[in-house]
């Protein structure tokens, strides 16, 4: 049972700023829950059993490995264990939000403290483990737990470095990057995000082949169910900040122009002949993706710097008309 029905994208939210419902969340809310009790093949009654489901669901996906939330947060949430059935038939999610909100100070808290360990290399000769699955553990009770499990994990991230060869600050440094990565992740997360979040959350308490997918999620399920799409054809990776391409697609618009090549890197994406030029360093992947695909026949201008280059060089506006690109090399076979 997959669930598309239509959620406008949102702008990434600045840091410290709480998400809450927008304005469509409570109608698709309320449609999802009909649909869930009138077509899905169990037709399950969503009640106060299937409200604690939720919940437990809810918390996993956020914090599966027990190493944000602490005993005395999940006792809070508690109040809404009976509550979540009433509140999704009726549109009324705001607990959902504010458990996300509690969720992305407490990853922030952890960061900071992570970040904070770097100052100073780890004692590697003291006898010590780290558990990498604790989603079978408990969640720890005080700040003072917490912070242990983060010490060893910092330690264990920067063990597996150093046995490389690397000097301490050069492991700091890479760490430094790798967990201000993860709180990036988190804070460009939008409310359409974390509503999808908990519709997914319902969804899967169901059977473990329902989903609810959000409009982006669902295009992009019919570009792999038909193997095309328009736009300019280049596979693209987040590096760094960095629109990065990976490969351009034969037969697609960049392949027939010539220009665009591996490991350039996307600045800035401009609409048609006159549109102004957006800077896109540091966006989420799937919000550029969504600007440079377009309508076939339709102009794209992107802003390049080119491979190798370093930043602050010099940049190259790249026009190419979007048309049907075909992804035959992932077809079955």
């Amino acid at each position: 049972l997959s669930l598309a029905l239509s959620v406008a994208g949102a702008a990434t939210i600045p840091p410290g700023v709480d998400l809450s419902m927008d304005e469509k969340h409570p109608d698709i809310s309320q449609r999802v829950t009909r649909i869930i009790e009138d077509l899905h093949y169990s037709r399950p009654r969503i009640d106060n059993s299937f409200s604690s489901a939720f919940l437990d669901r809810y918390l996993d996906t956020l914090d599966g490995n027990r190493l944000y939330f602490l005993s005395s947060d999940i006792s809070s949430f508690g109040r809404y264990r009976y509550e979540l059935d009433d509140r999704a038939r009726d549109g009324e999610l705001e607990p959902v939000f504010d458990i996300f909100n509690v969720f992305r100070a407490r990853t922030e808290e952890r960061i900071t403290y992570a970040l904070s360990l770097l100052d100073v290399e780890p004692d590697f000769t003291l006898d010590e483990s780290f558990r990498f699955d604790r989603s079978e553990m408990a969640w720890p009770s005080t700040e003072e737990e917490l912070h242990d499990v983060w010490r060893r994990r910092v330690k264990n991230d920067g063990l597996s470095l150093v046995l490389t060869g690397k000097t301490w600050e050069e492991t700091a440094e890479i760490l430094q990057e790798r967990y201000e990565r993860v709180l990036t992740r988190i804070v460009q997360l939008t409310a359409d995000d974390v509503f999808a979040t908990f519709m997914n959350a319902m969804a899967h308490t169901m059977d473990p082949h329902s989903s609810y997918m959000s409009p982006r999620d669902s295009e992009e399920y019919r570009i792999q169910m038909s193997l095309s799409y328009d736009g300019i054809g280049a596979s693209l990776q987040l590096e760094n900040d960095y629109v990065t391409v990976i490969n351009v697609i034969p037969g697609g618009p960049a392949q027939v122009d010539g220009q665009l090549k591996p490991e350039d890197r996307i600045t800035g994406v401009a609409q048609g002949e006159d549109g102004e030029i957006v800077d896109v360093i540091g966006w989420r992947l799937d919000d550029v993706v969504q600007m440079i695909r377009g309508p076939g026949g339709t102009l794209v201008r992107l802003q390049i710097l080119p491979a190798g280059a370093a930043p602050g060089s010099l940049e190259r506006i790249l026009p190419l008309i979007r048309d049907k690109v075909k992804l035959e090399e992932q077809a079955a076979k």
